[in-house]
């Protein structure tokens, strides 16, 4: 425990100085006339009685102490640098195809998809993401925010199965990565990551599209991490987004595999802790009890503590 205001201390000086003078003040008591014409001498009441005339002298101390602000250092609160995550995630009709073991009732590749992102969200608590859909076309689902509970509410309304595939088939994964780092860019603060989700290829990535589009993801400052669903070999324009950008393509044809692709992300990508921060508190809690005691005690001092017969 230590003090915020630690100047305020000095003034301890005068309840010490109060109550040592009505210790060795000269004098005696004073019998009034009500109290029965006579005082009641003996080492035990006059002790009582000099005690509670120092109780004021104890109200006072316990007033600096609460003037001094006393406070307590808890646990180190960590300090990190946020990163903004931008999950680009392929919801056209591929993705109802079926992944993984099916023994156990069918698993499709959104579910999966959606799945594992939900443990990375939980991972990555106080980091922002944001979420972008896309197949022919995009559409920013979710902005950065740090509340990911927001993603994954949305899973009902962004399956494959409830968009339509006449406007919505198609996999342009170029025109998603561009409309994503705008959305990206449009944040001052933090890295920026884009983890893009898709089962296909796209015509729109490859050499030399993919030029003007690492180009573009480099400087916005934005690594881009690919992940395809199938065992397919991942299409080369992808592979040199990635690479280009300072992230990496992966291959996940099983949910497990999908769960370790993201792990692999996490540690490629670490949160990076800026400074542990000791988290300072009011610490009034020692003092309430006594300045309550003290307090009833002044008043039952004056109305109890009298040289009287009773």
């Amino acid at each position: 425990m230590t003090f915020l205001h630690p100047q305020w201390l000095a003034l301890l000086a005068l309840p010490v100085i109060l109550a040592f003078w009505e210790w060795v003040r000269p004098g005696r008591p004073l019998a009034m006339p009500f109290d029965g014409g006579r005082g009641r001498r003996g080492w035990f009441l006059r002790g009582l009685v000099l005690l509670a005339n120092c109780l004021p002298a104890g109200l006072l101390a316990v007033a600096i102490l609460f003037l001094a602000h006393p406070i307590t250092f808890q646990p180190p609160e960590v300090e990190r640098r946020l990163t903004n995550i931008q999950v680009v995630l392929d919801t056209s009709g591929s993705m109802r195809g079926a992944h993984g073991d099916q023994s156990k009732g069918r698993h499709s590749r959104f579910d999966s998809a959606m799945e594992s992102l939900e443990k990375f969200l939980h991972h990555r608590k106080g980091d922002a993401f944001g979420l972008t859909i896309f197949s022919r076309n995009f559409i920013h689902w979710v902005p950065l925010t740090l509340d990911t509970e927001t993603i994954m509410l949305s899973r009902p309304f962004i399956a494959p199965n409830v968009l339509p595939d006449e406007l919505w088939g198609g996999t342009f994964i170029g025109n998603a990565l561009t409309g994503a780092a705008a959305h990206l860019a449009e944040r001052p603060v933090g890295d920026r990551m884009i983890i893009l989700i898709t089962d296909g290829e796209s015509p729109d990535i490859r050499t030399p599209k993919d030029v003007p589009i690492i180009a573009d993801l480099n400087d916005k400052g934005i690594v881009v991490f690919g992940v395809l669903m199938t065992n397919d070999p991942v299409d080369p324009g992808l592979i040199n987004i990635c690479r280009s950008t300072g992230g990496e393509s992966f291959n996940a044809v099983t949910p497990e595999a999908l769960n370790a692709v993201f792990k692999r992300i996490d540690e490629m990508k670490k949160v990076v802790v800026l400074e542990k921060k000791p988290r300072a508190a009011d610490y009034y809690d020692p003092f309430f009890l006594p300045a309550l005691g003290l307090l009833a005690a002044a008043v039952l001092a004056l109305f109890g503590l009298r040289f009287t017969p009773w």
